[in-house]
This record gives C-alpha cells, sequence and structure tokens, in this order.
C-alpha cells in the first residue's frame, strides 16, 4: 500500500462528507483513514461511511492525538495529513507526493488559499520568525495542516508531546532538529476561516495558546 492519506476532524460535517467522498475518488489515494476526535455532529458516521478506517475518540482529545492515532493505523509508505474542510480541492494533495517520490524533501508542506476571515496572522508571525532562525527557511503557510512525510519517519512526530494545534509547529521544528529536508509547495488547497465572530475568535486564541505552550515546555531545545 503506498499512500495513507488521514483526516482528523472535531465537529466538521460542513464539509466533511465533500473532502471524503473526493479523496475517495482520487487515483492516487490508497488507504483513507478518518480521526472523528469526540464530535458531536455527524461526523464519524460520515467517516464510517466514506473512510476504509474510522477511529473515533469518545472525547475531544485534539488535533496531535489524532493524528497519532491515524499515523499509527496507517500501512502506507506515505503519510498524508490533510484538513477535513479541503472540500474538492482535496484531491490536490497529490501534489505533496512528488517532492517525497523524487528524494526532494523528507517533510513536504502544502500552502493553504484562505477565504480572507483567518485573523491577524500573529501566530503565523511568530513560527515563521522561529522557523526562519532556527533553518533559514521562510515559509508562506508555517501552520498549514497539509502535509506528507515517509513512514519511515513517524517516529520521530510520534515522539513529540505536542499539543492540539501546536503539531504542525512541533512537526516542523523536530525536522529541522533531526535535519530532514522541508519543502513548501504551492498547492490550490481552500478552505474557510474561522471568521470574525467568537467562534473564530475563541478558535485563534486556543491556537496560540497551545503553539505557545509547545514552545515554552521545549524552549531548551527549540529557543
Amino acid at each position: 500500500m503506498k499512500t495513507s492519506v488521514i483526516i482528523p476532524a472535531y465537529n466538521e460535517e460542513e464539509h466533511l462528507r465533500t473532502t471524503l467522498r473526493t479523496l475517495k475518488k482520487a487515483d492516487w489515494t490508497n488507504e483513507l483513514i478518518g480521526v472523528n476526535d469526540g464530535s458531536s455532529d455527524a461526523s464519524g458516521r460520515i467517516m464510517e461511511k466514506y473512510c476504509d478506517i474510522t477511529i473515533s475518540f469518545i472525547k475531544n482529545h485534539g488535533k496531535t492525538a489524532a493524528a497519532k492515532a491515524g499515523w499509527l493505523a496507517s500501512k502506507g509508505e506515505y503519510i498524508v495529513i490533510l484538513d477535513a474542510d479541503l472540500r474538492e480541492s482535496a484531491v490536490y494533495g497529490k501534489r505533496l507526493l512528488s517532492p517525497l517520490q523524487n528524494n526532494e524533501a523528507d517533510l513536504v508542506i502544502g500552502t493553504v488559499m484562505g477565504s480572507g476571515k483567518n485573523g491577524f496572522g500573529f501566530v503565523k508571525r511568530r513560527v515563521q520568525r522561529l522557523i526562519h532562525r532556527k533553518s533559514g527557511l521562510l515559509l508562506q503557510t508555517p501552520l498549514s495542516g497539509q502535509r506528507a512525510f515517509h513512514r519511515k519517519h513517524i517516529e520521530y512526530y510520534h515522539q513529540l508531546e505536542a499539543e492540539g494545534f501546536g503539531l504542525e509547529t512541533m512537526m516542523t521544528l523536530k525536522a529541522i532538529q533531526e535535519g530532514f529536508k522541508i519543502k513548501e509547495v504551492e498547492v490550490p488547497f481552500m478552505h474557510d476561516g474561522k471568521g470574525w465572530g467568537l467562534p473564530g475568535i475563541w478558535h485563534r486564541g486556543k491556537q496560540w495558546l497551545e503553539v505557545e505552550r509547545c514552545l515554552w515546555k521545549y524552549g531548551k531545545s527549540y529557543s
């Protein structure tokens, strides 16, 4: 089995069906794994209909725990992680594979085109500066959840004790620490931001807090 695609989701029923249906039809997806992170909506039932493997948490444990569960259940040589709300643009996940297959990269990060509702970018700039200082890389979308890596590197990422939305930041810093080749590729992924209402503010605040906690906890290694 060549490529495993992992979709972590928490209450994403609005767009999840379209995302999974798109991936199910894609010729590059050999194994589709859905991780229902304690959703209270129909996300779990939708995954059971379209995914080859569905993992369901009773309680919400955060994206890091969901992604790790998907990694451990996968069998593919290449692991691709995609957000649940990409809809038809999920098909472009194939573009993350070429740098791995051509030995151009060990970790591939795909850019995401937002809808203009993505907040002020404080966390993004914070992480951009840190990654640039550590590696010289200036990533356009350092917090992108669209990623691909070799199966042989699962053990390195599984060691991370990152929490929730700190996953992407800590994956990148771990790759830098291990000397892995990192490549960002332009991919026309589309997803909606959380907007400017209370849910959006709460989401961005939670993201900031979890990223900062990770950076503080691992400050001796990554500062």
